[in-house]
């Protein structure tokens, strides 16, 4: 069988005819799919060529038994008005040569589902993001505008959806409930967690380390993530605080961020390490950072903060999306609160009892995201859906009209 997976994600080309992610699609994410499904083909969004320069720094996406089609941006009224015909005529396209869909909650995703319907194919919806608070905190009015109606969309979908997977445990469940048969089960994907991380952890957190790191992981080109919520709160604190450096992750374009932080008198104490390939890369880089921070206004369930708990370090959050899920009660301040994440801020640098608590907490914690426990789920609930598609087609092939929103 043959699964179309539709993502609004946007994916780079590399001279090679290869496509490449920015951290979040590597080629090993197809591999919980592969188990079920004899093809994937990937609809999403192009972000252009990939220099060779740059390209040890993405994942490489591309791999066996994996095809990739690029569908035009139909996010917004302009690109939907221009492009929604031939991102329909795509879509269908490759809806007509594939046996299921799954649809990550997205402009491109929600497509797909209509069609997939339409077209009678079995089909799974992920849920991993919220799309009201989403664009409800684009930073303008038409996202405002616009925030009811995709969370009414959402909803709607997840309603009707035939499978559903989230990767909250309760928030976006609670959100957009789906009446067909549906689990919860984060799409982080940890990689070498052990005993050593957390002895390494421990001598970081015990030693004189100057400057103090403060990491956040997340996307430079837009406030999702709360980049200028951080740069605020230390500005707030600077005078209090040991030396400090205020590292981001991310990709983008850094220039807006540094006019804020010179704006805060952070620049030198700001620093944008641009990308990393996922996995070992990004691990390294958090095994250096003594402090993480996911102050986001919207989230699904953070992976990079999962993460990061689960190479130890200590953390605070927001309380945006499925980040209450995985932070103490203590560690949490409301989207936005620069006041109050300042007061956390000060109390967690200058506290080394609060970062080892925090830090055995996290590690603990982060033991039910473990790879194996979470495959273990995801299988369960994967071959389930392969079983369905399997039958639905032997009715269509058979001439059996059957109903594609009820899950055998």
């Amino acid at each position: 069988m043959k699964v179309l997976f539709a993502n609004d994600h946007k994916f780079c080309r590399g001279d090679d005819g290869a496509y490449y992610s920015a951290g979040q699609y590597p080629y090993r994410l197809w591999q919980r799919y592969l188990g079920y499904f004899d093809e994937i083909v990937v609809a999403g969004r192009s972000a252009g060529a990939l220099t060779a320069e740059k390209k040890e720094k993405f994942d490489r996406s591309s791999g066996p038994r994996v095809r990739f089609i690029e569908i035009p941006n139909i996010s917004g009224p302009v690109a939907m008005i221009v492009n929604h015909k031939e991102a329909a005529r795509l879509v269908r396209s490759a809806l007509m040569e594939c046996d299921a869909l799954i649809a990550r909650n997205s402009v491109i995703g929600e497509l797909a589902a209509k069609m997939a319907q339409q077209m009678k194919k079995p089909w799974a919806l992920e849920v991993v993001s919220c799309p009201f608070d989403a664009l409800w905190n684009y930073g303008n009015w038409q996202g405002k505008v616009y925030a009811p109606y995709a969370a009414y969309i959402t909803r709607q979908l997840a309603k009707r959806a035939p499978y559903a997977i989230y990767v909250t445990r309760k928030f976006l469940q609670g959100r957009y409930p789906c009446r067909g048969r549906s689990i919860g089960c984060s799409d982080v994907q940890l990689i070498n967690r052990d005993e050593s991380v957390w002895e390494k952890r421990m001598g970081i957190i015990k030693k004189e380390k100057i400057p103090f790191s403060i990491g956040l992981i997340g996307s430079l080109s837009n406030s999702y993530k709360g980049i200028d919520v951080t740069l605020e709160a230390l500005s707030k604190i600077k005078e209090k605080l040991p030396p400090f450096e205020f590292r981001i992750l991310g990709a983008g374009n850094s220039e807006k961020w540094e006019q804020l932080a010179k704006k805060y008198g952070l620049t030198k104490q700001t620093v944008f390490c641009g990308t990393l390939a996922s996995g070992t890369a990004v691990n390294h880089w958090l095994d250096d950072i003594d402090l993480y921070i996911q102050p986001s206004l919207t989230e699904g369930l953070p992976r990079a903060l999962i993460e990061a708990m689960s190479r130890g370090c200590p953390a605070l959050g927001s309380g945006a999306g499925g980040i209450p899920e995985l932070l103490a009660p203590e560690c949490i301040h409301k989207p936005g609160d620069s006041s109050t994440l300042a007061k956390m801020l000060e109390t967690a640098i200058l506290n080394k009892d609060w970062l080892q608590s925090q830090a055995a907490r996290n590690f603990r914690e982060a033991a039910a995201y473990d790879s194996k426990v979470l495959d273990d789920i995801r299988r369960e609930f994967w071959l389930d859906f392969a079983g369905y598609c399997r039958t639905q087609k032997e009715l269509q092939e058979d001439g059996t009209r059957f109903d594609s929103l009820s899950p055998v």
